[in-house]
């Protein structure tokens, strides 16, 4: 009986033991995944280099862990890649934050319908059954044009953000709570002037209510920071202790249209 429970015992350390190094291997990058990271990239490649490993661990977990599917596209590793590259930008603040309700990551070729809405949508976050959805072509248009905010890959993955703060799940509540306050404060007084006709830096649909200012803000914080800044400094110094990041002391190069570097 004593042979009988101690094999049993050793089998089941096995099985833990190939488990926690199946989960190791998962956290890792391909030298192939890495290259994608490392061309399209254009924010790993201003961070430190220990910033860049945390960046890559967040790539790794978004490319391993999340379950992916495509919808009349088929989701390659380049996929995979650039956009848990765009998870990695927004969350960098927060190294241990993975967005970890949000197991399911679909794909789209384009632009399409959802549910009974005639309207396209170019995206959508559905926290009651922790789904992304992201228009590829869509995705790829916000990425070729990094200066006229307007990427959907950084909306969409903001609407995860500001539900994955409070869904009680071990990953909650990572947001400063004071500081969460007072950008709820902020955006409603610019929600109601901008709902009332005054003009807004930030495009009008993010007069849409508290969860689309929160998301098109995030769009304008990382492709036109320094102009944010000088038209919304409070809104842009909050939202920048919100992310604990600061893209407006970041500077463009002259002869580097494609990347940034610290100033």
């Amino acid at each position: 009986m004593k042979t009988i429970t101690l094999t049993a015992f050793l089998v089941i350390l096995l099985g833990i033991a190939r488990r926690l190094l199946s989960l190791g291997r998962t956290r890792r990058l391909t030298a192939a995944q890495r290259k994608v990271m490392c061309t399209y990239a254009t924010y790993h490649g201003q961070l430190d280099p220990e910033s860049q490993k945390r960046f890559e661990c967040v790539v790794a977990a978004f490319v391993n862990d999340k379950e992916w599917a495509g919808s009349g596209i088929e989701v390659v590793d380049e996929m995979k890649v650039m956009i848990g590259s765009c998870a990695a930008q927004l969350l960098h603040g927060f190294p241990d934050v993975r967005l970890k309700h949000f197991k399911r990551i679909l794909v789209s070729k384009g632009p399409y319908r959802s549910g009974r809405s005639t309207q396209m949508h170019m995206g959508e976050v559905r926290p009651a059954v922790g789904l992304i959805i992201i228009s590829w072509s869509d995705f790829v248009q916000g990425y070729a044009h990094p200066r006229n905010a307007f990427n959907v890959g950084l909306h969409e993955m903001a609407h995860a953000l500001w539900f994955e703060n409070a869904i009680d799940n071990g990953e909650f509540h990572f947001l400063d709570p004071e500081l969460l306050q007072k950008w709820i404060a902020l955006a409603h007084t610019e929600i109601v002037q901008m709902q009332g006709g005054k003009h807004s830096f930030l495009r009008s649909y993010a007069g849409t209510n508290e969860a689309e200012f929160f998301a098109v803000a995030v769009e304008y914080f990382f492709e036109q920071p320094k102009e944010f800044e000088a038209a919304l400094p409070e809104v842009y110094g909050t939202l920048s202790g919100l992310l604990r990041q600061d893209p407006a002391a970041i500077t463009l190069e002259a002869d580097d249209p494609s990347g940034w570097k610290v100033a």
